[in-house]
């Protein structure tokens, strides 16, 4: 299988943000993952399917984390662009949840983008309350 790598070291917050040109999977991965997937070993993976782009990924955890751009399958290869960058951490920013994500995990994102447009709402009266 044809795909494009990066490394990042990254520390728990920080944004990985990879632009796509094309629907295709992307997989954020631990080196030891890394290593698993490499030798078509079974591997776990933050990600999945993107149809738009930009894809942003809240890191967990501080680690060196492989970003992998799959370029479609051995049998139907694609001709993917890339492109990706480690920004600072963002309140304001979101993990984008992959198409082929569980539904249970995109009702979990739903729930959890609602809550943080409520408390952001609630923040931005309360600043509006507290300038005059």
């Amino acid at each position: 299988m044809k795909f494009l790598h990066k490394v990042f070291e990254a520390k728990r917050k920080q944004i990985i943000e990879v632009e796509i040109d094309k629907p295709t999977k992307v997989k954020f991965m631990t080196g030891k993952e890394m290593k698993a997937y490499r030798m078509g070993k079974t591997h776990t993976f933050f990600g999945g399917l993107f149809e738009e782009s930009p894809v942003r990924f809240v890191v967990p955890f501080d680690s060196n984390w492989n970003v992998v751009v799959e370029k479609g399958t051995h049998a139907a290869p694609l001709d993917v662009h890339a492109s990706c960058a480690l920004l600072p951490p963002n309140g304001l920013v979101l993990t984008t949840i992959a198409v082929d994500a569980p539904p249970e995990m995109r009702l979990n994102a739903q729930d959890v983008e609602a809550s943080e447009l409520d408390r952001l709402s609630a923040e931005m009266s309360m600043a509006a309350r507290n300038e005059g």
